[in-house]
C-alpha cells in the first residue's frame, strides 16, 4: 500500500494546456497541474467578486431608476430626492466597476498561476539552503574609487554574506 500511496507519476504538465485549460474553466489548469487545493481558493473569489458585481449592479440599476423618477416625473412622491439618488447610483457604478475588476483580475491570475506552476513543474528546492559570512576585503574598482585627496586609494574592510541556492 505504500507504494501506490507515493507513487509519483512521471508525467510533466505542459504549460501551454495548462493555460488553455485554466482559461475554458476557471480551476481546471490547477487540476491539470495537481494542485487541486487551489481550485477552492480561486471558485471562492470568483464567486465572491461575481456576488459584489452582482449586488452593485442591481443596486446601481435601482438608484438609476430612482434618479430619473424624481428628476423627469413633476409627481414623483418618494422618500429619496434626485441628488441623493444621484450620489447613490455614483458610488454603485464606481462599486461595480471594481468588482468587473476584480473578477477579471482573479481570473488571470488563475490562469496565469497554471501557466507558472506547469512551467515551474520539475523545480526543485534543496533542503541545503545555508548562509556563510566571512570578512572581505574591498578593493576598489578603478583609480578614484575610495580616493579622499590623499594620493592613495583606500580599501574597504566589511563582512560579505553568501547565499547558496
Amino acid at each position: 500500500m505504500d507504494g501506490v500511496v507515493n507513487y509519483k507519476s512521471d508525467r510533466k504538465p505542459h504549460p501551454g494546456r495548462a493555460t488553455l485549460y485554466s482559461a475554458l474553466l476557471p480551476g481546471l489548469g490547477q487540476i491539470y497541474n495537481g494542485e487541486y487545493f487551489k481550485v477552492p481558493i480561486y471558485w471562492g473569489c470568483l464567486m465572491g467578486a461575481t456576488h459584489f458585481l452582482i449586488n452593485n449592479n442591481t443596486n446601481y440599476k435601482r438608484f438609476k431608476r430612482i434618479h430619473n423618477e424624481a428628476t423627469m416625473d413633476p409627481n414623483y412622491t418618494g422618500t429619496i430626492s434626485g441628488e441623493t439618488a444621484k450620489w447613490y447610483r455614483d458610488e454603485y457604478r464606481r462599486y461595480r466597476d471594481y468588482s468587473i475588476v476584480a473578477t477579471a483580475l482573479v481570473y488571470v491570475l488563475q490562469v496565469i498561476d497554471a501557466n507558472v506552476f506547469a512551467y515551474m513543474h520539475d523545480f526543485e528546492v534543496s533542503d541545503d539552503i545555508s548562509m556563510k559570512i566571512e570578512p572581505a576585503v574591498l578593493a576598489p574598482d578603478n583609480t578614484y574609487a575610495f580616493h579622499h585627496g590623499t594620493g592613495a586609494p583606500n580599501t574597504g574592510f566589511g563582512f560579505r554574506v553568501g547565499i547558496r541556492f
